[in-house]
């Protein structure tokens, strides 16, 4: 984040408070993203028995069915793929503007169509909607749908929001740029300085020190947050920041400009190097 961007508690404009919020969102983000390749392998099986129970009917536990084997083979093979199954939906939850499918029949960044159909599922206060209907689709595109509700399904026997706060308390990371931005020279009052800025520093203080914050996935502790500053401090110099500021960043380390020859390294060196032309 940039420290820019907010301001002291009481003027119009973000609080620092916010920092541990979109913290939170990014947490719950990489949470829901980790779990959901966790059970992904186990959905695709839910998946595979829900479409042979449509199209052989439900097996019998116990007994051998040639018969659905058989059909679990052309599925994986992609020869059932323009097969049409009715597929049991959440009302209103599929129509070609949720899907966004093209002409051709593929859907067109499923991710965020998905997400969006998943918001469909919930009704008022987020408790699951009881209107379901059917939809008659290909299995190519039934085996998107149904991956993600059952996806969706498994997900609900995890307490993402107590991960997500776990994982921001224990292993969470703040980087505050243009920190040198909310700092005042102690010789002369820069004219670029916010009014509140030297407030912004003060509401940082207990942040950094170690809080509790509300947010909505629940109170989030900050003592164990790694906090990183940075800044240019081409007008102003470190200790013109707030001495108790400086106390809570106790370890400074000072970056030399890059070369021409840092640059060159840099983008023929990674391997993971990004190039624009």
């Amino acid at each position: 984040m940039e420290a820019t961007k907010f301001t002291e508690v009481g003027y119009h404009g973000r609080d620092v408070d916010q920092i541990i919020r979109d913290l939170m969102d990014a947490s719950m983000a990489l949470t829901r993203k980790r779990q959901t390749e966790k059970f992904r392998d186990q959905a695709k099986e839910l998946v595979e028995e829900r479409i042979l129970d449509l199209l052989t009917g439900k097996s019998i536990d116990g007994e051998p069915d040639r018969s659905r084997d058989s059909f679990r083979e052309m599925l994986r093979d992609g020869m059932l793929d323009s097969q049409m199954i009715d597929v049991e939906v959440p009302e209103g939850g599929q129509d070609k503007n949720v899907f966004a499918i093209g002409g051709d029949g593929s859907m067109n960044n499923p991710s965020a169509a998905m997400s969006e159909f998943l918001s469909k599922m919930s009704g008022p206060g987020g408790k699951k909607s009881g209107a379901m209907e059917k939809k008659r689709m290909p299995i190519s595109e039934g085996k998107e749908v149904i991956l993600e509700i059952e996806l969706d399904r498994l997900l609900e026997t995890v307490d993402l929001k107590r991960e997500a706060v776990a994982a921001v308390e224990e292993s969470g990371i703040v980087f505050i740029d243009e920190i040198d931005k909310i700092c005042s020279s102690r010789d002369y009052m820069s004219k670029s300085a916010d009014a509140s800025a030297e407030g912004v520093q003060r509401d940082l203080l207990p942040l950094i020190e170690g809080t509790t914050i509300n947010t909505k996935y629940g109170n989030v502790n900050t003592d164990y947050i790694l906090f990183i500053a940075s800044g240019a401090f081409h007008a102003v110099k470190p200790s013109d920041m707030l001495p108790e500021l400086q106390g809570r960043l106790p370890i400074r380390v000072e970056l030399n400009g890059l070369t021409e020859e840092d640059l060159f390294k840099i983008l023929t060196e990674p391997v993971a190097n990004v190039r624009f032309y």
